[in-house]
């Protein structure tokens, strides 16, 4: 899977609930791929990854997103009503952009790092360990 346990949620946060980014998140992937993943505040986010490599979000107040990935290794996100919340090409740029009119774009270096930043110009890092764990301040 090309995005991050921990970026999805945390965008999702930002985006779906009009929240800000929440140091505290914490992700789980279970034995058969599925995440659950949630903040200090208790937003709980949970994740699904098919073998497309498609995903769906959904958090706990009932808000869902899928990510449909084409044959190009371009990944599409749309909210349940169909429309579409944020992109990542197979390049690792990333855009995102709420109800609320805000974009976060992102972009992720050759080794893994993404920098996201978002129409305010707030930047949010986001770095990857020697395990694969991916960490955000």
């Amino acid at each position: 899977m090309k995005l991050s346990t921990l970026i999805i949620p945390l965008v999702l946060g930002c985006l779906l609930l009009s929240a800000s980014a929440n140091a505290g998140m914490r992700c789980n992937t279970d034995s058969f791929g599925n995440k659950t993943c949630q903040d200090n505040k208790g937003n709980t986010w949970f994740g699904r990854t098919d073998t497309s490599g498609n995903e769906t979000w959904r958090d706990n107040k009932g808000n869902t997103m899928t990510g449909v990935r084409d044959s190009f290794g371009n990944i599409t996100y749309r909210d349940s009503a169909g429309k579409i919340m944020g992109a990542e090409d197979s390049f690792g740029n990333k855009a995102w952009q709420g109800k609320d009119g805000n974009v976060i774009k992102g972009r992720t270096d050759s080794f893994g790092n993404t920098d996201y930043r978002d129409s305010s110009g707030k930047r949010i890092n986001c770095y990857k360990d020697s395990f694969g764990t991916e960490t955000c301040d």
